[in-house]
This record gives structure tokens, sequence and C-alpha cells, in this order.
């Protein structure tokens, strides 16, 4: 008898990114702690990323590829020139194998695929080895391109007629800004490290989880302690102690923002306090740098070999894309400015102060 698959839904972003999962749960770039959802939520979605995790056994049944076909080798990769599709396999423990499948990335419906030892065992980037969550999260911001939207490593945040979105360099407190200003000003929450955009309106990404890095937005014992512990020990910070909480732990469900039209673009740096304003050529250069640091679909190795297989996924021409989306938001907002301090939590008041 046919083993019945059961099927998850999480949406990142409402009616812009969901994923249909065989896994009870899965944590990833876009979601530390995202509630279950519909498959009709998920079928609203722009973007509709599948994941499977099989064994073995299951994974070989229409999984690899055919014998006969002329398949082509790039590292531990295999593919058909021209089928929209790619596999990754290599030989691990005891005669086991890690293997994965992608297909899906030119049609725009990604479908990934791995077996239980790549998906258990392959937990961070290691060389050519990237986990799972990894290669979804490299595969979602290209394929957001290819859409027409840009992933953005950002917090955002909106007060009043005004959504503000705030980019910064990793630590500098962009997410600290945005939760000081919706905790402590009644400002409504958008994001706080990812979001998505289409140049003109922000999608918020809010299930996402960096506040156990400020003891000012985390104020339990435990992440005290641990923040304490990481100062002194820093290889702490690499290590899962604790367990994350979702956005809604500290302010409530009701200030969640929908989808708003961006009006100010804020960039965070550390130096003496001062606001400037930004050109948005200036800023194009920021916030093109901060998006590289966080995604890596550039050079995912998985994307290149794929790309090479089949050259119109054009990765060069997205990298293009996400330029042209990220001057519009700057050239479109009312203004854009560079917000520095050397106190952190001196930063929201700033941008506040700054917007009247």
């Amino acid at each position: 008898m046919e083993r019945r698959i059961l099927e998850h839904y999480f949406i990142a972003s409402p009616k812009v990114l969901g994923v249909k999962t065989n896994l009870p749960s899965f944590k990833w770039s876009f979601g530390m702690h995202t509630p279950p959802s519909t498959a009709e939520e998920y079928d609203a979605c722009a973007l509709r990323i599948r994941l499977d995790v099989v064994p073995d056994s299951e994974f070989g049944q229409n999984g690899l590829l055919p014998k006969n076909a002329q398949v082509g080798k790039y590292h531990y990769f295999r593919a058909v020139p021209g089928q929209d599709s790619i596999i990754y396999e290599r030989p691990f423990l005891f005669s086991s194998q890690l293997l994965l499948q992608v297909s899906g990335l030119l049609s725009g419906e990604p479908h990934i695929r791995a077996n239980r030892s790549y998906h258990r065992y392959v937990s961070h980037r290691f060389m050519n080895l990237h986990s799972v969550s990894y290669i979804v999260t490299d595969i979602t911001a290209l394929a957001l391109l290819r859409k027409g939207f840009a992933a953005l490593h950002c917090s955002a945040f909106k007060v009043g007629d005004r959504t503000v979105v705030v980019f910064a360099p990793p630590n500098t407190g962009k997410t600290l800004t945005t939760m000081t200003a919706c905790m402590d000003h009644g400002a409504d929450f958008l994001a706080e490290d990812l979001a998505i955009s289409d140049g003109v309106m922000l999608y918020p990404v809010p299930w996402t989880s960096t506040f156990r890095y400020y003891s000012k937005v985390e104020t339990s014992l435990g992440a005290r302690l641990g923040n304490a512990l990481t100062k002194l020990v820093p290889i702490v910070e690499l290590l899962p102690v604790g367990k994350r909480k979702p956005v809604t732990h500290y302010i409530d469900s009701t200030k969640i923002a929908p989808p708003s039209r961006i009006t100010d673009v804020v960039v965070l740096e550390r130096g003496d306090e001062q606001v400037v304003r930004c050109s948005p050529q200036d800023a194009l250069g920021k916030l093109a740098n901060l998006n590289r640091f966080e995604f890596w679909y550039h050079k995912s190795p998985l994307i290149t070999a794929y790309e090479y297989f089949n050259p119109d996924l054009d990765v060069a021409g997205a990298a293009q894309t996400e330029k042209r989306l990220l001057l519009k938001i700057a050239e479109n907002a009312r203004q854009v400015l560079v917000v520095r301090a050397l106190d952190p939590s001196r930063f929201a008041s700033l941008t506040l102060d700054a917007l009247g």
C-alpha cells in the first residue's frame, strides 16, 4: 500500500512566499517560528516552494536521472543539459549516500527533495555542502528575483503613514531599532531581519528570530546569561543554546502591519551621532552590499552548477534585477537617511526624530 505523505504549509509572507513540506516544522532564514497555514493560503502565494525529505529507497523512485540520458557532471552534481533539474549525489558513512535533487528553477516552481541523511547530517555551509535550509534560502532569493521581487536584509516598522525600512551592517542594531520603535514608541512591526519588496511595497516577513542577541528586547534571565557568556566565550554564539521566541512573544499580533508602501529608507552606521541625507545612488551601493552579505544565490554551488546546465537561469541577470529594485526603493522613498551613533540604543530615537 502506498504511504500517504502528510503535507504541511508555512507562509513566510502572505500572498508572496510559502513553503509546502512533509516536515512538521521547518526552520530557515525566512521563518524560525512560522505558524502552520493552509493549502489555500499557500496556493495564493506568488512563489511556492516545495520541500520533501524522504528515505533513500523512496528517493530513488523517480528521483535519480535516467540511465540512458546524456548526463553531465559538475563535481558532485549531475544533470541532463537543458533539463530543469539537478542531482547531488555523494558517498557518506557505511556505504550510505547524501542525496539531493532540485528541480523547477526555470519553471518558477522550485521543488527540493533530500534523503534523510542529507537533511540530518548536513546542517551548515561547508565547502560545497550546504544544508537544506540554506539551499532553500538561496533558491528563494533567486526565484523571487525572477518573479520581480527582491528579498531584503533589513528590519522595518510603520509609524503613522510612514513605512520605514532599516538597513545596517550585521550586529549594528537594525533589529534593536525596529523593536525599540515598536515596544517603546507604538510603531507597528513589519520585519526584524528579512523582508520582501517589489521596489514600491514592503511585504512583511515577521517570523524570523534574532531577538535573543539584544538584552533590551529579550529580558529573560537565560538570555541575559547567554549574552554575557557569549561576550566572555565568543564561540558560544555558534551553539544552539536556548529556545528562540517569535515576535508575538514581544509585541501583540495585532501590531504586525500588512504590506505597506515604503516611504523612508534608513541606513544605520556606528560613529559620532548625526543624521545625514543620502542620494539614491550612494544608497544603492550600501543596500546592494548588505544584501550580498545575506543572500548567497550568486555564489551557491548548487545554483552555479544548475546554471551551467541551464544557461537561461541567468544568475547575473537576476543580480541586475536586484540592483534595479534596490535603486527603485531608494528613488521612490521620501528620504534616504544615514543615521550614525556610537550607542545602538540611540538609533530608534534619532530615526523617529528625523521623521518628524
